[in-house]
């Protein structure tokens, strides 16, 4: 029963405030649901705090019960969905004042977190995959939510399609699986493929189709091009996909199932070198934008590469860790950026600001815990995960020195563009013309809670010889990977290494965007990058395109069809309406008519 509060109390809110929504003042919607989100926290946690649940119908499907766990692995997962997304939904309450749509906007934030969390607590994958749709049509709704502009629906849209793609990867990869064990029980799955000695070839498929579906939803080279134009929604929309829930949801599938990738080297391998492009692309991109929220955006993308660099390596609760981590500063960075917006009255082209800091002390100080964090500033919370991952390049299984060198190439370009959003906010004089004020406290209270995890989060998982909280608490719900030890002296070696090249990164950062001009050679790159090296404009040219010309000559023969089909059904009726005719009711007619018959068949039988 406790599970089913998790999901039922958001849930709850969702119909009410969709039924009843409208009816009720400003701001009672936002304090029903966030404080029917806040409940599910306080469960989660009791949750954890006591050991655990189960909750099940049995014959759900043929052979498939429809249940619901709470483990390590969903218990921690679900104290981020459920925290954050708390957090998240006290901040709307004054970001989206005035708004027409207030209460619809917090049914569908509602939504949201009912649907993750029947992802997060899923005890089987078809279970997983109704919350990993609902959360894509949530998404779709969010996304969406200032509907009447164009550019708004068709990022939803765009969001949505590019999911899609990934989604046949995951329902394939389910089919597989049950074709193999009989079974899409996560925890039946894990005791077959961990007691056996033997494992069927096509066990590397349905990693790589479940692997199509994570990066469908995480946004990872090539299907990450949905997320930037996520930013069409409002930001507190923002901030809850790309901190604590949507865009997660990838990695924690791989997670939830490193019993089976821990078997698979080769496609370990694969999803590591995806994360590692994934990390770069983002990072470049980066650092050319020119939007606020689509500076941090590319941030999210880069990040996710690292978190699948980590679960490709074999690091799963590294990646997990890094989860937590950047929920903290990226919510952060994204509810700064909206307080913000919020006090230039939209605006969000960085070039039109600048010398921030003295019109929003409080937002700069959540900016600057935000940008630093991210940038891997030593012994923020960004620091300690990032540095876990680039280390666990070389240390566990499927890494190796290539994935440590250029992990560390992306956290220093990290560090570059982390400064240059701070600095290009904050810094300098003010080059717009409005008159910044300061955020209500109903935004700024959540960011100062925010700032405090971007800080002193990290702290629950340091390098040996210092405490490690998270390992030990997640490692019963995760396959155990055999990592190599190294000397206590190169380990705190690397780390004095990532701290270096974080703080040379911010320096250089601080140095070029600080100056007036810049070189030649950046600018051209400025292009590309803000440009997104132009990916969107090849898929429209190479697939998009094409396709729009396919479905039109489709519709064309589907109109040719359609005319040939009415043609039809018109002659049939015009004949039908003819023989209605001799239908006149009366029986002298139809003797006359008999009596016709007969006699043409009695010349038909003379003559022939």
């Amino acid at each position: 029963m406790l599970l089913l509060l998790i999901l039922l109390l958001p849930l709850l809110g969702f119909v009410f405030l969709g039924l009843f929504g409208k009816h009720l003042r400003e701001p009672a919607p936002g304090v029903i649901a966030s404080a029917l989100t806040g409940l599910s926290f306080l469960l989660v946690l009791y949750g954890v705090l006591t050991g655990g649940a189960e909750w099940a119908v049995k014959d759900w499907l043929p052979g498939i019960p429809f249940s619901l766990v709470l483990d390590p692995l969903s218990g921690y997962m679900g104290l981020v969905v459920t925290g954050i997304g708390f957090l998240i939904h006290v901040y709307a309450i004054g970001y989206m004042h005035g708004d027409a749509g207030f209460s619809r906007f917090f049914a569908y934030l509602n939504f949201f977190i009912a649907m993750m969390m029947t992802l997060v607590l899923a005890g089987s994958y078809p279970v997983m995959f109704i919350g990993w749709e609902g959360v894509g049509l949530a998404s779709f709704l969010l996304i969406g939510f200032w509907y009447t502009e164009k550019k708004n629906a068709d990022s939803a849209r765009k969001a949505f399609i590019t999911n899609r793609i990934g989604d046949l990867g995951f329902l394939l990869g389910m089919a597989l699986l049950y074709s193999l064990f009989g079974t899409l029980s996560i925890a039946e799955l894990r005791e077959a493929i961990e007691s056996s000695t033997v494992l069927p070839l096509a066990l590397g498929t349905a990693g790589l189709l479940l692997f199509v579906g994570a990066v469908g939803k995480s946004a990872q080279v090539p299907l990450m091009v949905w997320l930037p134009d996520a930013m069409a929604g409002p930001t507190p929309v923002s901030a809850l996909i790309h901190a604590a829930t949507m865009v997660t949801a990838g990695v924690y599938l791989i997670a939830r199932s490193s019993f089976l990738y821990a078997n698979l080297q080769d496609v370990s391998y694969f999803i590591a070198v995806i994360g590692l492009v994934t990390a770069a692309y983002g990072a470049l991109s980066a650092l050319g934008q020119w939007d606020i929220k689509k500076i941090v955006a590319y941030s999210t993308i880069s990040q996710l590469g690292y978190m699948f660099l980590a679960v490709g390596v074999g690091a799963y609760w590294i990646a997990l860790f890094h989860v937590m981590t950047h929920a903290f500063y990226k919510a952060l960075l994204f509810m700064a950026s909206g307080s913000v917006i919020h006090a230039l009255g939209g605006e969000q082209d960085v070039r039109k600001m600048g010398g921030l800091r003295k019109y929003l002390p409080r937002t700069h100080l959540h900016g600057l815990a935000g940008a630093l964090s991210l940038a891997g500033f030593p012994l923020l919370a960004g620091f300690w995960s990032k540095d876990a991952i680039i280390t666990a390049t070389l240390t566990y299984p499927f890494g190796g020195t290539g994935f440590y060198l250029a992990g560390l190439a992306v956290a220093f370009l990290t560090a570059v563009y982390a400064m240059r959003w701070y600095v290009l906010v904050f810094l300098g004089e003010y080059q717009g013309s409005g008159h910044p004020h300061e955020a209500p406290p109903v935004m700024t209270v959540p960011n100062d809670v925010l700032a405090l995890g971007a800080v002193f989060a990290g702290f629950l998982a340091l390098p040996e010889p210092l405490w490690n909280l998270v390992e030990p608490y997640l490692a019963p719900a995760l396959a155990h990977v055999e990592k190599h030890h190294m000397a206590l002296s190169l380990e705190w070696g690397l780390i004095a290494l990532s701290a270096v090249v974080a703080l040379v990164g911010l320096y250089l950062g601080y140095l070029a965007f600080t100056r007036q001009a810049l070189p030649g050679w950046y600018l051209t790159f400025q292009t590309w990058s803000s440009n997104a090296f132009y990916v969107d404009r090849v898929y429209n040219v190479l697939i998009v395109n094409p396709l729009k010309e396919l479905a039109l000559v489709l519709a064309l023969f589907d109109g040719f069809l359609d005319t040939v089909y009415i043609a039809a059904a018109g002659a049939g009726s015009w004949l039908g309406g003819l023989l209605s005719k001799v239908q006149t009711g009366y029986v002298r007619a139809y003797g006359a008519l008999m009596v016709l018959g007969l006699v043409a068949v009695l010349v038909w039988g003379v003559l022939r």
